[in-house]
C-alpha cells in the first residue's frame, strides 16, 4: 500500500526526529526491507543479469549482525500475496514493471528502473531462519500486522510504505532510508522516527481522521474522484500535494466526528451519497485498523502454520483462494514469450496438489502487455488410494516416498539418476537437468550447451571446499560487468528460464513436505559470473576443459556426475579422462601429497 504525498507533507510538519535506536525490539516490513537493501546498495547489485545472490545474502547478514550489536531484536513479518480490492493497482504495477524489465533487457534503464531477481524472497527467507531471525509470513498485506505488533509489543516499525504514516502507532514509524545501519554509533544506529501525533498538530487533524484522509486522497484501494472540488472549497498557498492540503484543511472541520460520517461528508461534497459509492470508501479506512486480525484464509491448519513460518511459499493463498496467479516481470528476452513457459509443468503439478482439476487463471506478459490465461493442472500418475492421500487436506501426512515420487514426475528425473549426489545438490541437478531437456526440445540453439557448462561450473565455484585455484581462474575471465553493457538476449532468456524452474521446483518442494533438501540458494546463481563465463565458453571450445582438469578428484567427479545426470554431450568425454589419467602419471608426488 502506499498514500500519494505524504513524503512531502511529513517533511513540512517536522514531524521527523533524530535519534539515535538501540536496546528495543522493532517490526521490520520484510519486503520494504530487502527492496532497499538490494535496490539502495552501494554498489548497485546487479539486476541486468538475473541477480548477484551472494552479495545480497552479505548485505542481509551485516544488516542483522549491526542489529544484534546495538542488541535490537527484529521481528519480520512478510506478506502473503495480494487482496482483493487491488485489482486495478496490481495490474497498473506489473504494466509498469514489464516496461521497465524490458528496459533493463535492453541496456536502456534509468536510475529508477528496477526489478527484482525472482530469487530474492527465497534466499532473504533462507537467511532469516539460518540466523534464527524471529518472523511471520502473512496471509495478504502485512501493513496491518505489521502495525498491530508494534502497538502491542510496544516497539517501533522499520519500513518505507507511506501507509504507515497513518497507522497509530505509539512507538512511531522509523524510515528504512534514514536507518543508517552501516554506521553504529554509541551502541545504536543513527535513526529518524516518525511522530503522528507532531503531524496532525501541524495539520489540525484529529488522529483518527488519518484513515479517512488516506482513504479520499488515494491509496492502493480508494481514490475519491473530486474534480477539485476540495481545491475549490478549501483553498490555500499554492504549495507541492495542493489536493491533499485542501483535504486536510476539509478534515480538520471535523473534529468529534466518526470516521464513517468524515466519509460520508466527504464524498456528498462531490455529490455521492449512494451506499454503493460509500462503502468501498468506509473500507479502505478500515485497513488501517490495529485492533483486529486480518481474517485467514480457508486452508488447512498445515498449511497454514507452514506459511506462516517461511516453510511454505505464501502463492499457495491466492492459488486456493482465488484460483490465481500472478508471474512477476523479469529481465527476459522480449521478443520471445515469457520466460515462465519453461516451468509451466512445474505449476501445474503445483495446480494440482492444491486445487485438484479446477482450473487456475494465470497473469502473465504477452509482448510487453499484461495478460492472462487458464491453465489445467496436472494430477500426478498413480492409483485412486494414492491421489486420495495427495489431496491437499491431508498431504502433510502422505508418505516421503510418495511425495518424492510425486516431485520426480513433475521434474521428469528418477531417484537413481541422484544416487551419488550430495543433498545440497540434488534439487538443482533435477530442476539444471529439466531446464536443459526443455530447452534442447522448444529452443534447439549452439548456446545451450555452454549456458549449461556455465551453471554446472558456478555450482562447483559456490561449494564450500571449492578449489581456491579453480575460483581464481574463473574469477580471471570477468572482465567486470559494468552496468549498462549489452545483453545477448538469447543468454539472458535461457537463466530466466532456469531461475524459473528453480523457484517453482523450491515451491513445489516445499508443498510436498521437503521430499528432496531445499538448497542454499545464494550459492547456485551470480548472473555477471554466469553470463561471462557462457561468453567464455561459447568463444572458446577448450576452455571448459581446462577449467575442469583444474578440479580437485572430488570436485572432477561431482561435474562429471553433474554432466551425466542434465545429459550434457561432454559427460563421459573420452578426452578428458585420458588427460586425468597423463596428469596423475606425470604428478605421483602430489597425487601421493593429496592421499595422504
Amino acid at each position: 500500500m502506499g498514500v500519494k504525498g505524504m513524503n512531502d507533507l511529513v517533511k513540512e510538519s517536522e514531524a521527523l526526529e533524530r535519534f539515535v535506536f538501540r536496546n528495543s525490539r522493532v517490526i521490520i516490513d520484510g519486503p520494504n526491507l530487502y527492496y532497499s537493501l538490494y535496490f539502495d546498495s552501494d554498489p548497485k547489485l546487479d539486476q541486468q543479469h538475473g541477480g548477484d545472490y551472494s552479495a545480497f545474502r552479505e548485505l542481509v547478514w551485516s544488516f542483522f549482525n549491526n542489529l544484534k550489536t546495538c542488541e535490537i531484536t527484529p521481528l519480520v513479518l512478510l506478506d502473503g500475496g495480494s487482496e482483493p480490492g487491488k485489482e486495478d493497482t496490481i495490474k497498473n504495477r506489473m504494466q509498469d514493471k514489464i516496461q521497465k524489465a524490458k528496459r533493463i533487457s535492453e541496456s536502456k534503464a534509468q536510475s529508477w528502473d528496477n526489478i527484482l531477481p525472482p530469487l530474492v524472497k527465497d534466499i532473504f527467507i533462507q537467511i532469516l531462519q539460518e540466523e534464527n531471525i524471529e518472523m511471520e509470513q502473512c496471509f495478504g498485506e502485512a501493513d496491518q500486522t505489521v502495525a498491530r505488533y508494534a502497538k502491542e509489543k510496544k516497539c517501533p516499525v522499520l519500513s518505507n510504505d507511506s501507509d504507515f504514516y497513518i497507522f497509530d502507532v505509539p512507538e512511531g514509524f522509523l524510515l528504512i532510508n534514514e536507518f543508517q545501519w552501516k554506521k553504529v554509533e554509541e551502541g545504536g544506529i543513527p535513526a529518524r522516527r516518525y511522530n503522528i501525533s507532531a503531524f496532525c498538530q501541524h495539520f489540525n487533524v484529529h488522529r483518527n481522521h488519518m484513515a479517512v484522509f488516506a482513504a479520499i486522497s488515494g491509496n492502493d484501494y480508494s481514490r475519491l474522484e473530486d474534480r477539485g472540488e476540495f481545491i475549490k472549497r478549501y483553498p490555500g498557498p499554492q504549495q507541492p500535494v495542493v489536493r491533499q492540503r485542501a483535504i486536510l484543511r476539509f478534515l480538520a472541520g471535523l473534529r468529534g466526528k466518526t470516521n464513517e460520517e468524515a466519509v460520508r461528508a466527504a464524498l456528498q461534497l462531490c455529490g455521492k451519497t449512494s451506499e454503493e459509492e460509500i462503502r468501498p470508501f468506509l473500507e479502505s479506512t478500515l485497513k488501517y485498523s490495529v485492533d483486529q486480525e486480518p481474517p485467514r484464509p480457508d486452508l488447512p491448519a498445515w498449511v497454514i502454520t507452514a506459511v506462516q513460518a517461511g516453510r511454505l511459499t505464501s502463492f499457495v493463498t491466492s492459488v486456493v483462494t482465488y484460483r490465481s496467479m500472478t508471474l512477476t516481470p523479469l529481465v527476459e528476452d522480449f521478443s520471445e514469450p515469457s520466460s515462465y513457459a519453461a516451468s509451466l509443468r512445474l505449476r501445474q503439478f503445483f495446480y494440482g496438489l492444491l486445487i485438484g482439476k479446477q482450473p487456475c487463471r494465470e497473469y502473465d506478459r504477452k509482448g510487453t502487455d499484461m495478460n492472462y490465461h487458464e491453465v489445467t493442472p496436472e494430477l500426478a500418475a498413480g492409483t485412486a488410494e494414492n491421489l486420495q492421500k495427495l489431496e491437499l487436506a491431508h498431504l502433510n501426512q502422505a508418505p516421503q516416498d510418495l511425495h518424492r515420487r510425486v516431485l520426480y514426475e513433475a521434474l521428469r528425473c528418477s531417484t537413481s539418476d541422484t544416487e551419488n549426489v550430495p543433498d545440497r545438490l540434488k534439487l538443482p541437478l533435477c530442476v539444471t537437468r529439466f531446464w536443459f531437456q526443455y530447452r534442447q526440445q522448444n529452443h534447439p540453439d549452439g548456446l545451450n550447451e555452454s549456458c549449461l557448462q556455465a551453471l554446472l561450473l558456478g555450482f562447483v565455484y559456490g561449494e564450500d571446499g571449492a578449489d581456491p585455484s579453480l575460483k581464481v581462474r574463473i574469477d580471471g575471465l570477468l572482465p567486470g560487468n559494468q552496468p549498462g553493457s549489452r545483453l545477448e538476449p538469447r543468454v539472458t532468456h535461457a537463466f530466466s528460464q532456469w531461475q524459473n524452474c528453480m523457484r517453482q521446483s523450491l515451491h513445489l518442494n516445499q508443498l510436498l513436505r521437503f521430499p528432496l533438501p531445499e538448497p542454499p540458494c545464494y550459492r547456485l546463481y551470480c548472473g555477471p559470473l554466469l553470463h561471462q563465463l557462457q561468453k567464455v565458453l561459447l568463444g572458446n571450445t577448450n576452455k571448459f576443459s581446462e577449467l575442469r582438469n583444474r578440479l580437485d578428484e572430488e570436485h572432477s567427479a561431482l561435474l562429471e556426475t553433474s554432466l551425466t545426470i542434465t545429459g550434457s554431450q561432454l559427460s563421459g568425454a573420452e578426452e578428458w579422462q585420458t588427460q586425468k589419467r597423463k596428469k596423475k602419471k606425470q604428478n605421483p608426488e602430489s597425487c601421493d601429497k593429496k592421499q595422504r
